[in-house]
């Protein structure tokens, strides 16, 4: 049974590894003409923008934000000088997810062969447990009408009592993922879109 057990481990690890990306999807404006929009500047509603004050979570965004533009050749300008205007957003929402787990390889009268698919009656239990999906959004805004023109969604599992290190490795998680395909190639067509 034991030769069974060690690619379970395996399998479970690459499944935690894989669960700690995001899950990501992206819309535009065919429309524009990407390769023009070379300088931005974070949307800034309102009058007493010198009064705001940023959250720790927020000064994160920004400032992954910042590197990865700034690595892909977008500079930041002044708001009025701008092509693109971004802005941000966050949101939690709580999920269900059922676990199975074997009550024991000989309770009750079951009988497990040598091989895993000879196994009958297996009796297991279902736990269902309730955790928090984090959602951060990132728009992309036209300056000249104030229409979102790009939009991306990375949504992923959040941890209870995150560390300052663990937030700050999720908000770079989720925004190098988001920006992954930004500014969208030109062949790219969002999936559902009539050609």
């Amino acid at each position: 049974m034991r030769q069974y057990l060690i690619p379970f481990v395996l399998f479970t690890i690459f499944l935690t590894g894989c669960a700690a990306k995001p899950e990501v999807s992206w819309d535009y404006n065919q429309q524009i003409n990407w390769p023009l929009m070379t300088t931005w500047a974070w949307f800034q509603p309102g009058r007493d923008n010198d009064n705001r004050i940023l959250s720790l979570m927020a000064q994160r965004v920004h400032w992954q934000v910042s590197q990865d533009l700034a690595a892909k050749g977008l500079q930041e300008v002044p708001a009025q000088q701008a092509s693109l205007w971004l802005s941000w957003g966050f949101t939690e929402k709580s999920k269900l997810q059922g676990t199975s787990y074997n009550s024991g390889f000989y309770s009750s009268g079951f009988y497990y062969g040598p091989y895993p698919w000879m196994m009958t009656n297996w009796p297991s239990e279902v736990v269902v447990n309730s955790y928090e999906v984090g959602r951060l959004t990132l728009n992309v805004i036209d300056p000249a009408n104030h229409h979102v023109i790009w939009q991306g969604i990375a949504s992923q599992r959040l941890t209870s009592d995150m560390s300052p290190e663990e937030q700050r490795e999720y908000i770079t998680t989720s925004v190098n993922s988001l920006l992954e395909k930004f500014p969208p190639p030109v062949d790219y067509i969002p999936q559902g879109t009539p050609q």
